[in-house]
């Protein structure tokens, strides 16, 4: 597999530039001396009353310093164009490494970054009450972790794409969720999704697993094929579905 770039974009086709308006370097937090801030890909043309849904986005982790440029990646700006074109709010927010700042700190601000939206929708133009979280690799767990500590009552619904799900459990009470599994990615990280997906189909925990077979780790960006183009569909049509009026 090729190695990490940031630049490289979502393999999912684009909608037209027009289509799309941003909101860009939205501050919604503080931590350690620095400003954290979100970019909010709407739907162009729609008025702020005409309140749309909105999707947060949780990205991963690489080295802390190169994380600073995440809301520029070409992974996160495809997905916010994505979402827009799709009729959703986009919300590609950043926040500190792991490795930086240790995990409960950053799912407290995973949990800020859904608050500000929340507060803040009316601004916005978005709906407080049609929210949902989509986390990519280690995103995945944080989201997780977020619905754990409080999210599962704020979200409709939560995507949780490549990501290891041993620190969720899967229980009454979480929102619906789709779970994207990539086959060609780590065996011990796919491992944990296996678990999840089984505990969750035990316990009657309402969980779709979406697997892409044939695909690596980031295959969103990393695996340019119909196989990776349609698992986004498909996260795509989760989200509108379960963020529909």
């Amino acid at each position: 597999m090729a190695p990490f770039d940031p630049a490289r974009p979502l393999v999912h086709p684009l909608p037209d530039p027009e289509l799309v308006e941003l909101e860009a370097g939205l501050a919604y937090a503080a931590a350690a001396g620095r400003e954290l801030a979100m970019d909010l890909y709407r739907p162009a043309g729609r008025a702020r009353a005409d309140r749309v849904p909105a999707v947060l986005l949780v990205h991963g982790e690489v080295d802390p310093v190169q994380l600073r440029g995440v809301r520029g990646w070409g992974q996160f700006t495809g997905w916010g164009r994505l979402l827009a074109g799709e009729g959703l709010a986009g919300v590609v927010f950043e926040h500190r490494a792991i490795a930086e700042a240790g995990p409960e700190a950053v799912v407290g601000e995973v949990l800020a970054a859904l608050t500000a939206v929340r507060e803040r929708a009316g601004e916005l133009g978005l709906d407080p009450d049609r929210v949902a979280l989509a986390g990519f690799s280690a995103g995945a767990p944080l989201s997780g972790l977020a619905l754990a500590r409080g999210a599962a009552g704020q979200v409709r619904c939560a995507a949780l794409c490549y990501g290891p799900l041993h620190h969720l459990d899967p229980r009454p009470g979480l929102p619906p969720l789709l779970v994207v599994r990539a086959g060609l990615d780590r065996p011990e990280l796919n491992q944990t999704i296996d678990r999840f997906v089984a505990v969750a189909a035990e316990r009657g925990v309402p969980v779709e697993l979406v697997d892409q077979p044939d695909g690596h780790h980031a295959f969103d960006t990393v695996d340019d094929s119909d196989a990776s183009r349609a698992v986004i569909r498909r996260v795509l049509d989760f989200l509108r579905q379960h963020l529909a009026a």
